[in-house]
């Protein structure tokens, strides 16, 4: 029956911190990034950091031992890093937002304290600058249901623009969000596998294009083959004719 207590009382420490609720106060404002936790209704100010007080004696620094030299030897070449190619279309970037949100709003409808999003369209090419506009408004449109539907926003901020006179776009966004610790694991699986699974599609799709440039390039080759096929034979001929006018001579 010992056991049995032991396992119950696990089960409920498990429980009360799956209940505890955890926030995160998010933003970027005129090129400046503030971050900031919330436990159990207590703020905490991780970005921008405090300057430190200049009032206080400093620690003075131990000096640091000379290392010895290394002797040396056979010098080996620095291994290649594998780099993660991902090559997303406009599309599959869309159907991965999309995916994050309905993991966000997959159990139950979250409370937003803020959301902040300022977005000025800019740049030297005024064709691609118009375009980029065009495509985020379209996507804050398509996006604006999923996040009616999964959110519950008590102050929103959102608007569009477009300069022509910049050469950078500008950003400002900002996110607070309070919610349980058991809701976190559970979204960060729904958004995991959602995120996987498009990114295997993204996978199988530069499969197919790198077999369908191959066949393209393989199929020009069997046509050339009768080309030097034909060449060579013509050569051979005018060499037999040469040497039969030669013995005729």
């Amino acid at each position: 029956m010992v056991w049995l207590i032991v396992l119950g009382v696990i089960i409920g420490i498990i429980a009360l911190i799956m209940l505890i609720p955890v926030g995160a106060d998010v933003g970027y404002e005129n090129g400046e990034l503030s971050v900031s936790a919330k436990v159990c209704g207590v703020m905490l100010k991780l970005l921008p950091r405090k300057p430190a007080d200049e009032s206080k004696p400093k620690k003075e620094k131990k000096p640091k031992k000379e290392k010895k030299p290394k002797e040396a030897g056979p010098e080996q070449a620095p291994k290649p890093r594998k780099k993660l190619n991902l090559q997303l279309n406009m599309d599959e970037i869309l159907a991965l937002v999309k995916a994050v949100l309905r993991g966000f709003g997959k159990f139950g409808k979250l409370t937003v304290d803020r959301f902040l999003l300022h977005y000025v369209a800019a740049g030297t090419d005024p064709y691609a600058t118009a375009m980029t506009y065009n495509y985020v408004n379209a996507a804050l449109s398509s996006l604006a249901p999923i996040c009616a539907e999964r959110f519950i926003v008590k102050d929103c901020d959102v608007w569009t623009n477009i300069d022509f006179t910049e050469e950078k776009t500008r950003i400002d966004f900002g996110l607070c969000v309070v919610i349980r610790i058991g809701q976190v694991f559970r979204m960060a699986f729904a958004i995991l596998f959602g995120a996987l699974w498009i990114l295997i599609k993204n996978k199988f799709r530069l499969l197919k294009e790198k077999r369908k440039n191959r066949g393209s390039g393989n199929e020009a080759s069997p046509e050339g083959q009768p080309e030097e096929a034909n060449t060579e034979n013509e050569t051979e001929e005018n060499i037999q004719e040469e040497e039969r006018m030669d013995s005729n001579g």
